[in-house]
């Protein structure tokens, strides 16, 4: 029987050899169903959804539908032109509640962003997947955070039972895009508002990338040493606003964790920083732009990898009190910067849905 990696790595996450994979679809199982909790690892010491989060998904998920174009693209908000990186978003927050090109309820949905995003790789220019400049992520995120959303959700699709070479060869094109543009000393540039949140997801572009088979050369290896540097400067110094704890020490977090810095004082500090943060008032939730969304998105995979007690002390916080800023209407918006409620209802979606473990970045 052939696999997703979706439920490959769902599988194998709680130790099943892969000889024995079969077994889970015996007894008539339907191989697009969900795997049950019990398949996906260890069962944590508490409910990871609750009621009010699961309908906040599906809230979330109509409204974001409303958002598409017939050509598959999806605005930054209801009736608005196509942005490469909100339907990136949109796709993955898709994917991480089962949905592939080929499974789930909203495969259809999959498959047109998909279609979307490749015929964007098609007619890219040599340095980035899009000619246009002056988007509100390039203004926040960097010049290239099309090209770095694009080739995550490209990495992610790969494996999920569609044709891959399409696929792969649009993800190289994107790959060589964000490594060409990549500076000596392993980031963007710093000509946004955010330069570091920017940095942080080159280097989770790269590695997904690289986890799909993608030549990437040392490229993550290199932004994680800027990463480092960075955040050993940031935690020695006043960090102002509350937006910087998130952007200038949280998100890094990802990155020291992936490359076994966990235990460092750095890694440390920024966490207990930002758990305190998101502990102390709704400010972080009721303020929050598109970069906080994502800065909440990127820790809460750290958090879910690390299991334990700092994933049970991180999201049941997280998760009450982004259902609590949730519209009426289902969206999320950004009260700043990135204002567009298709990438913030994305990004609260994929925190909300991080339990499933069905992206594969989310093991790695």
């Amino acid at each position: 029987m052939s696999l997703s990696r979706r439920r490959f790595v769902a599988a194998t996450s709680a130790g099943v050899a892969a000889g024995s994979l079969p077994a889970l679809f015996l007894h008539g199982q339907d191989p697009a169903a969900p795997l049950p909790k019990a398949a996906t690892g260890e069962l944590p010491s508490f409910n990871e959804f609750t009621p009010q989060s699961e309908r906040a998904v599906a809230r979330g998920d109509e409204w974001l539908m409303k958002t598409m174009h017939r050509d598959g693209g999806c605005g930054v908000d209801i009736g608005q032109p196509t942005d490469i990186g909100c339907s990136a978003m949109v796709g993955l927050a898709l994917m991480a509640q089962g949905n592939t090109p080929v499974e789930g309820p909203r495969s259809r949905e999959v498959q047109r962003i998909l279609s979307f995003i490749l015929r964007a790789t098609e007619n890219m220019p040599q340095d980035d997947i899009t000619s246009m400049t002056g988007t509100q992520l390039q203004n926040k995120i960097g010049r290239h955070a099309h090209s770095f959303f694009a080739a995550l959700f490209l990495a992610e699709v790969i494996g999920e039972g569609w044709d891959t070479e399409p696929v792969r060869t649009g993800l190289k094109r994107v790959v060589a895009a964000i490594c060409g543009s990549q500076t000596a000393q392993g980031h963007w540039g710093d000509q946004s508002w955010a330069p570091m949140l920017g940095t942080v997801m080159g280097w989770v572009s790269l590695r997904a990338s690289h986890y799909a088979g993608i030549k990437v050369g040392n490229s993550p290896e290199v932004t994680a040493k800027h990463l480092v540097d960075q955040m050993r400067v940031n935690l020695a110094q006043h960090q102002g606003s509350w937006m910087h704890t998130l952007y200038k020490n949280a998100t890094g977090i990802r990155v020291l964790y992936a490359m076994g810095m966990d235990q460092d004082p750095i890694a440390t500090k920024a966490f207990a920083d930002v758990k305190q943060l998101v502990n102390k008032d709704n400010t972080a939730f009721s303020q929050a732009g598109g970069e906080e969304y994502l800065a909440f998105h990127l820790i809460t995979e750290t958090m879910l990898q690390k299991g334990g007690e700092d994933w049970g002390t991180w999201f049941p916080t997280m998760r009450d009190k982004i259902v609590g800023v949730q519209n009426s209407d289902g969206s999320w918006t950004g009260h700043h910067c990135i204002t567009s409620r298709t990438f913030c209802t994305a990004a609260a979606i994929l925190v909300l849905t991080s339990p499933n473990r069905y992206l594969p970045i989310s093991q790695a």
